[in-house]
């Protein structure tokens, strides 16, 4: 099996430590997070 898309992983609790901080914070997490998008199985993406 052969990986076709890129991917990388993010560990939230790392991001929630660094508190509301707009550029690192809470609000990156938010951002990145709603980017996310699997075309292989829609359902993965509401999780």
């Amino acid at each position: 099996m052969s990986i076709r898309d890129s991917f990388f992983y993010i560990n939230i609790r790392d991001y929630l430590a660094l508190g509301t901080d707009d550029e690192a914070g809470e609000p990156e997490l938010i951002r990145t997070i709603s980017e996310f998008s699997c075309p292989q199985n829609p359902d993965v993406e509401i999780f």
